[in-house]
């Protein structure tokens, strides 16, 4: 069970420079829109903002007075402001307003005055740049001997200092007998979420702090929260599911998600359901693997050649990742809870399996799902043998033994089921729909490979995308289950007209892996797209898009050993920043679809923990 605390997500500060930021960009979108250093010490909301075209720099001197300029909330010194006017460059500023009010008091101070803060933090550095560079900053009790107990001071904190801190300097100045003036500069919101925070940890098994690694009062938050419940400190999403991977969370295991006043909610809610897909696909996956061993007992013969070669399909079907079984599921648990869409499950998974074969063939692959592919083993088989076709001949035939036996599967297990004849027609659909796809798939590169002549349309790659994996992937399996599950046509097509953008999403990735992926984590080799000469939008960018960069792609596409070649090209051409914004514009969109959608919070919090997991895999 997921909690979180009645207090938390980015403070008003945070939040008035994210929408001033934004609203900039709305209103002079035909201008450079700049800010200065990073907007707030979390990379989630620099990327988002970059991905809007909005830039985080630390040189001034990259700003012209065409641009706009943006003043970050941490604050900068008074010589900023001073550059800025005398070189007439048009900023706003998002500094704070209590940060604002630091620099006002400091300013208008005759005392020597004390900053409670850290040294380096860019907020302390702001204020003392309003203090003429002449304030003495105390980070911790080793500073203590600098203080002149002779002097007068006035005292402000770093807004996201520790009280802890504050009050062992007060208590110090107090025993000393110094003359001194405080004022709490300590932000408010930060103390309301780790108040907040701090009382759901009695109900918790574990606790997840989110935010920067250099925010501090993200940092203060964790040492906080960490003394009363085992708490984990996240800011990348890819390091947060391999650790929670490996971990044993189930539905029961009670545990809350909070954050520093520079982590969005919305940021935060991205690692909770991540963690809540990853809870369902784990436990989802354990009952899936035991049923198709149960329906695979039934795919047996008594004719020993026969059944020593269905063994061999049994062998492949064991081990898929049952990602396309859990959409069934999802599908079909928008409308139930129980477990009847198990047997379509396992029939779209054997139905993989077995088109897999085949592919397997086509590509002349030796490696599936870490074995021997089925024609590889044969000729292991027949190695003392003059080998003909005979292997792939073989495989051929349990491919198809596969595909005919999922429809003997839903034929019999739904056969009272009133929407039969709708889950066989548009199983079938996608079964002819993914082979439509991989004769494009085959026919496109032999053409563009041998065709010096031949035109290539990105629109072309974008067809096999939708036909080979997003009906066959996303689309059609999550769609077969609604079907199961008796939604209604309007809803249906609603999913498929969603859905259809992640799927492409997913093999952008896809193709992206298979240049720049590892060769361990997707158990093949990342020259393997290259030497089958694979048609991709990464080709695709260059042939259409930037032709001078062509003739040396084809110097290298098709031939062996040269990944290093190719991933440099596709670099300096743009190619993998056009394929990568493209992806990231599908799944972003897809996301805000899916949150925009009135189904039950459960199934769409594990939506987008999948796409999330979609974007951050690494095979």
């Amino acid at each position: 069970m997921i909690y979180y605390p009645k207090v938390y997500g980015t403070c008003a500060g945070a939040n008035k420079a994210i929408e001033l930021a934004l609203d900039l960009k709305k209103k002079f979108n035909n201008k450079k829109i700049f800010i200065y250093k990073e907007i707030l010490h979390n990379p989630y909301i620099i990327n988002l903002l970059k991905q809007k075209d909005i830039i985080c720099i630390d040189d001034l001197k990259l700003v012209t007075k065409d641009d706009i300029l943006i003043i970050r909330a941490h604050g900068e010194p008074k010589s900023t402001y001073e550059y800025l006017d005398k070189n007439n460059i048009t900023y706003y500023d998002a500094t704070c307003i209590n940060v604002k009010k630091i620099h006002e008091l400091v300013l208008n101070t005759n005392d020597n005055i004390i900053i409670v803060g850290k040294k380096e933090h860019p907020e302390v550095i702001g204020t003392e740049g309003w203090c003429n560079d002449k304030a003495l900053i105390i980070d911790n009790k080793d500073d203590y001997s600098k203080i002149d107990i002779n002097k007068k001071y006035f005292i402000v904190c770093q807004t996201t200092t520790s009280k802890e801190s504050v009050d062992n300097l007060l208590k110090y100045l107090d025993n000393k007998k110094v003359n001194y003036t405080f004022k709490n500069t300590i932000c408010s919101a930060q103390k309301n979420i780790q108040t907040s925070s701090l009382n759901i940890t009695n109900k918790l098994d574990v606790m997840f702090v989110i935010g920067g690694k250099s925010s501090s009062n993200t940092k203060e938050l964790y040492n906080l929260l960490n003394k009363n419940v085992k708490t984990y400190y996240f800011s990348n999403l890819l390091e947060f599911y391999n650790f929670i991977k490996a971990k044993n969370y189930t539905n029961k295991t009670k545990i809350g998600f909070t954050g520093g006043a520079s982590t969005p909610k919305e940021q935060i809610k991205e690692y909770a359901n991540l963690l809540e897909f990853v809870i369902y696909y784990k436990s989802k996956l354990k009952g899936l693997r035991k049923e198709i061993i149960k329906y695979n007992k039934h795919i047996k013969d008594d004719n020993t050649i026969i059944n020593n070669a269905l063994n061999k399909l049994i062998n492949m079907n064991n081990d898929g990742k049952f990602i396309r079984g859990c959409l069934i599921d999802l599908g079909y648990k928008l409308n139930h809870n129980d477990n009847y869409s198990i047997p379509l499950s396992i029939a779209y998974e054997t139905f993989e399996t077995s088109i897999l074969i085949h592919d397997d063939i086509i590509d002349n692959a030796k490696i599936r799902r870490g074995k021997q592919t089925i024609h590889e083993s044969y000729k292991e088989e027949f190695k003392d043998y003059e080998i003909d076709n005979t292997p792939s001949s073989l495989a051929l035939c349990l491919g198809d033994y596969g595909l005919y036996y999922s429809n003997q599967i839903i034929a019999t297990k739904y056969k009272n089921d009133k929407n039969l004849s709708k889950i066989l027609t548009y199983y079938n659909d996608i079964v002819m729909k993914t082979i439509k796809g991989e004769i494009l798939d085959v026919y496109l590169p032999f053409i563009e490979k041998n065709n010096k002549n031949n035109i290539l349309k990105e629109s072309d790659i974008l067809e096999i995308y939708k036909l080979k994996t997003s009906y066959y992937t996303i689309v059609g399996p999550f769609i077969l289950g609604m079907i199961l599950g008796n939604n209604t046509n309007k809803k249906i097509q609603l999913f498929k007209n969603i859905l259809i953008d992640l799927g492409i999403a997913f093999q952008i990735k896809d193709d992206i892996l298979g240049i720049y992926g590892s060769d361990q984590l997707l158990g093949k080799s990342t020259s393997s797209d290259i030497e089958e000469f694979k048609q991709t939008i990464l080709y695709s960018y260059i042939k259409i898009y930037k032709k001078e960069y062509l003739e040396e792609l084809l110097k290298y596409y098709g031939k062996k050993n040269k990944t290093k070649e190719i991933q440099q090209l596709f670099v300096e051409s743009g190619s993998l920043e056009y394929s990568s914004d493209k992806m990231n514009y599908l799944f972003n969109k897809t996301k805000e679809n899916i949150n925009n959608l009135n189904i039950k919070q459960d199934i769409k919090n594990i939506l987008l923990g999948f796409i999330t997991f979609l974007e951050i895999r690494e095979k």
